[in-house]
């Protein structure tokens, strides 16, 4: 009898110690994938076995007589995954993160799907494993992104494309799921299921060149700064102006840099080819296409450090904003005491100085609203001719508090402004009082006529509306262009509806008109393709993606190529003037 217990125990810990043994070998194999800084190497090895263990334990409670919890090992899984993704862990297949990125934590994920695998309740299948995780959270972003992957690996390429199509509905600008969404689509082509032609993933940019991360800056959330027009575009920070000793520290970083040797070398590794206009509508200029002397002499010196300062500054870190729009947040946010100190030490470090230099525009605000903001009214009032010789402002503004009263506080600032641009949104007061709240469509409207009639005077450079396409709004385009030929706007701008994380997805997946799949999508190109849509100001830019004749046209586009954003504005305005027959006073 006492024989049999000791023999019991020795198997016991035999079984133990070969499962521990398993998982060691396991975990090297797995963190070998890993670059692992700060010497936390054994640390994060003991953690990954002690996870292994734990979960196999949790894995073969589930498939005994139905016990155990899915939920729960769900959770588990996904908190060892997180556990790994620390500031000390990068996948080696990553050269740089992005501000949304969860690719530590997919790859991990997949990892621990193979070492679960083999366990009776998953069959041998470690797509089983990230199955089952979807099943209890959906939402998961690593798990939507590991299970595409073990999707395409098995040929599943439809069931593949389906979800990673939700995880970009929940988080559009991840890298890593249009990377794998790039992938799915290029196996669908091998087997003849999809042609491709139209399509932003298949673009070939090997000769292609785009002068963004050599002419733009654009700062975004908590002050991280962006070498493009659009932080998603390019969603990986170079620097980050409120702790950054100067504004060249970010401009000229090696991430900078980075950046610019992906797109002189023709792979645009950190460009987004679902979220990008000109790449998603093939309208890049080819290298040899670009006459600007600029741009020439940074294609022809492959020049990555820039002496210039950029053309364009976009300030969008602070999200202090008197409306609510859903397409943007959920709240009205508002700086606290504290990061307005850090704004302001960072306007006079790096901001001002860095406006000094520019030749070009400054773009305030796409992250709020400039006039509620303590920071950026800061900025607009030390602003001024005489110190700021060559810089005119792109001002964004949702025009609720655009007053006259405000217009009499800024006395410089209408010298200043090169474009004001009014976002709206809709063309009908219920319409913009449920997308804008808690906005009015009376005091809109007072403020816009009051622009307008400056615009006339000549006392304002151009005035711009702005309309975010959208279901509860695409039938009042029309509208809205009839308005903005009634105000004698310069321009009517359009652009597609984003998810930045303010949506969950079935909302995401409802409000947006502007994805094929939608059911309402044919109705809204019905809409763009009308002629009313041919007026001179109306700018359908952001939307060329949409309209295959468009993507297949010979359309080239000013802006990319010209290091001179307001050049190549200048050049466009004056073509729609001349069209509408107006002298340029």
């Amino acid at each position: 009898m006492q024989y049999r217990y000791v023999s019991g125990i020795r198997g016991l810990w035999a079984t133990w110690f070969g499962r521990v043994r398993v998982a060691k070998r396991w975990a090297g194999r797995a963190l070998a994938e890993f670059e692992v800084s700060s010497g936390r190497r054994e640390e994060i090895l003991s953690s990954l076995v002690a996870d292994a263990l734990c979960l196999a334990t949790l894995a073969d409670e589930l498939a005994a007589d139905g016990g155990g919890s899915r939920r729960r090992f769900a959770e588990s899984l996904l908190d060892a995954c997180q556990r790994l993704d620390s500031g000390d862990v990068r996948h080696r297949s990553a050269r740089l993160r992005s501000y949304v990125d969860v690719s530590v934590q997919a790859k991990a994920l997949r990892a621990f799907a193979d070492y679960l695998s083999p366990r009776k309740a998953f069959g041998g299948d470690a797509a089983n494993v990230t199955a089952l995780l979807l099943e209890e959270l959906p939402d998961s972003r690593p798990s939507l992104l590991a299970h595409t992957e073990l999707l395409i690996e098995r040929r599943r390429l439809d069931e593949a494309v389906a979800v990673i199509q939700r995880a970009l509905r929940i988080q559009a600008v991840c890298p890593s799921a249009q990377q794998l969404l790039s992938r799915a689509y290029a196996a669908q082509r091998e087997d003849g299921v999809r042609a491709g032609e139209l399509d932003g993933t298949n673009y070939d940019l090997s000769d292609k060149f785009c002068p963004m991360p050599f002419t733009h800056l654009s700062t975004g959330h908590k002050g991280e700064a962006f070498a493009c027009c659009c932080p998603a575009w390019v969603p990986f920070a170079v620097g980050n102006v409120l702790d950054a000793p100067s504004a060249d520290a970010v401009w000229n970083s090696d991430v900078a840099a980075e950046i610019r040797r992906s797109v002189h070398d023709g792979d645009f590794s950190y460009c987004s080819r679902t979220l990008c206009s000109y790449i998603a509508a093939q309208k890049l200029p080819s290298k040899a296409e670009i006459t600007d002397p600029f741009l020439r002499r940074y294609i022809d010196e492959r020049s990555v450090v820039l002496e210039e300062v950029p053309q364009m500054v976009e300030l969008n870190h602070d999200p202090s904003c008197n409306l609510a729009c859903p397409s943007c947040r959920t709240e009205i946010i508002t700086a606290k005491a504290d990061e307005q100190d850090v704004y302001a030490e960072s306007a006079r470090r790096v901001i001002l100085p860095l406006l000094r230099k520019v030749n070009g525009q400054s773009y305030i605000s796409g992250g709020g609203e400039a006039f509620a903001s303590k920071h950026y009214r800061s900025i607009l009032a030390a602003l001024n001719r005489a110190e700021y010789p060559g810089l005119y402002l792109y001002l964004i503004t949702n025009g609720q508090l655009l007053t006259a009263e405000r217009w009499r506080q800024f006395p410089d600032l209408r010298e200043m402004i090169d474009i004001l641009s009014v976002s709206i949104d809709a063309a009908r007061a219920e319409t913009y009082e449920r997308l804008r709240p808690p906005g009015k469509w009376p005091t809109l409207m007072k403020n816009l006529e009051l622009m307008a009639e400056m615009r006339r005077a000549g006392s304002l450079r151009r005035l711009q509306i702005n309309f975010v396409v959208q279901e509860e709004n695409y039938r009042e385009i029309h509208e809205f262009v009839e308005l903005g030929i009634r105000l004698g706007v310069d321009s009517m701008w359009f652009q597609r509806l984003t998810n930045y994380g303010a949506y969950a997805e079935g909302a995401f997946a409802k409000a947006d008109v502007t994805s094929p799949s939608h059911p309402k999508h044919a109705g809204l190109l019905d809409i763009l393709r009308s002629p009313v849509m041919n007026h001179p100001a109306v700018d359908v830019e952001m939307l060329m993606p949409l309209l295959p004749e468009v993507v297949t046209s010979e359309m080239r586009l000013p802006l990319l190529r010209t290091a001179s954003r307001r050049e190549s504005q200048e050049l466009r305005w004056s073509a729609i003037d001349a069209q509408r027959g107006i002298t340029p006073k």
